[in-house]
């Protein structure tokens, strides 16, 4: 099946800028001002949680499930070990799989009161939240870069402030530079040296904040445009400015012969019928700092049958599945490829990624409760006929308008 794509899509506002808004204005005390905020389902659940927190009897012990969501979960431990009552940190068996060790550590550090009800640094938490006054703390950064945005979106609250000193293989280090890029906007003072972060105890100030279009989302679009035989797709709003460090998935796919062209309005996927890159080269992709780009990346790598080399992916297994595995049992029900996966690494080899019958008439995929799974998969629908996911609502998780962009944009 061949497809000439043109048309529009309009992404969501980030979610992870979205969500770090959000909490500078609670810990801030003001209503905040934000245009373009997210409509995933994460970010409403953390305005919705907060709205909560803030009725909260001290007097009783409150329940805040996080659900799913990992990001939400760590911004509101910090939260919550700061503030006066009660709480009971919960989320789902998978969220409860999810590390929070360094950051129930570094906490505890601070003079938090968190204890561990199953397993120790896992969810579910009761904390006895008090006034935490701040001081110095070393965190392991290899996990995720959220226990380090945690804690930072909190210290210029506290008495002390915060110097923090990260160890570790760092992952996912654009997502901290983004915390700490807001957090100046709305009037922090923050000195980095190195791996140390120094945040003096000055207030955040209100001030307006525009979220930029989320380019995480964006990926899935370009792997569709990379599956076309040819395409012009104007992904809206969509800036070469922005904070997000997924922005590097312009670069990415570049090797796949989609090209970005910047305008006024956002930015064009361009690709040619006769700009496919054919070359014996292998594709080496590095995905330490941009772990969300992965699963749109490597499908499109499988289906254009091209020996592909991809390293930084071993806190994929922390995600909402364990991603990596995941997509491979999907893919290997169309695809018959050769791969060699290790710690931090996997290889697909070229010679056997074939598909296994050109036939296929409906793809049945299993999205893992993983909603960066179920829009990597989606794209295949330009290549093969039909594709039925067992739960395409997951994708409400980041992108609820993902099914109705990707209809309009097939018409």
């Amino acid at each position: 099946m061949s497809k000439v794509l043109r048309g529009s899509v309009r992404l969501p506002g980030s979610k992870s800028e979205s969500n770090r808004a959000l909490m500078i204005a609670a810990y801030g005390g003001f209503d905040p001002e934000i245009s373009n905020l997210s409509e995933a389902n994460d970010t409403k659940l953390l305005q919705r949680l907060l709205g909560q927190i803030a009725l909260a009897d001290s007097g009783e012990t409150s329940v805040v499930d996080c659900e799913d969501a990992g990001a939400v979960a760590r911004f509101l431990m910090t939260y919550l070990a700061s503030r006066e009552g009660s709480w009971h940190l919960t989320g789902t068996q998978r969220l409860q799989q999810r590390p929070m060790g360094p950051l129930v550590e570094a906490l505890r550090h601070l003079g938090a009161d968190i204890e561990c009800l199953n397993e120790e640094g896992m969810l579910p938490l009761r904390i006895q939240g008090h006034p935490l006054t701040g001081g110095e703390v070393t965190l392991d950064g290899s996990q995720s870069s959220q226990f380090a945005s945690s804690l930072l979106l909190s210290a210029p609250m506290w008495e002390k402030g915060l110097v923090l000193t990260l160890k570790g293989e760092l992952v996912s280090m654009p997502y901290l530079e983004m915390t700490l890029s807001m957090m100046r906007h709305f009037g922090a003072l923050i000195r980095r040296d190195g791996m140390t972060v120094s945040v003096s105890p000055k207030p955040y100030v209100s001030r307006p904040w525009e979220v930029s279009a989320d380019w995480s989302a964006a990926s899935y679009w370009y792997e569709l445009a990379a599956l076309s035989d040819a395409c012009s797709i104007v992904l809206k709003d969509l800036h070469k400015s922005s904070l997000q460090g997924d922005k590097g998935v312009a670069e990415l796919f570049a090797k796949m012969g989609v090209s970005t062209q910047f305008e006024a309005d956002g930015a064009c996927l361009v690709k040619d019928a006769g700009n496919v890159i054919e070359t014996d080269s292998v594709w080496d992709f590095d995905f330490t700092d941009t772990p969300d780009l992965f699963p749109a990346v490597f499908v499109a790598c499988v289906a254009l049958h091209r020996k592909s080399v991809f390293r930084g992916i071993r806190h994929l297994a922390l995600k909402e599945s364990v991603r990596v595995e995941s997509i491979i049992i999907e893919l290997s029900k169309i695809f018959k490829f050769n791969y060699k996966l290790e710690y931090d690494s996997i290889v697909i080899d070229k010679s056997l990624c074939k598909c296994i019958d050109d036939n296929i008439s409906i793809l049945y995929f299993n999205t893992h409760s993983d909603h960066r799974i179920a829009m990597a998969l989606a794209p295949l629908i330009v290549r093969f006929p039909r594709l039925v996911l067992d739960d395409p609502s997951v994708v409400a998780k980041s992108y609820p308008s993902y099914w109705i962009e990707l209809e309009s944009l097939m018409e």
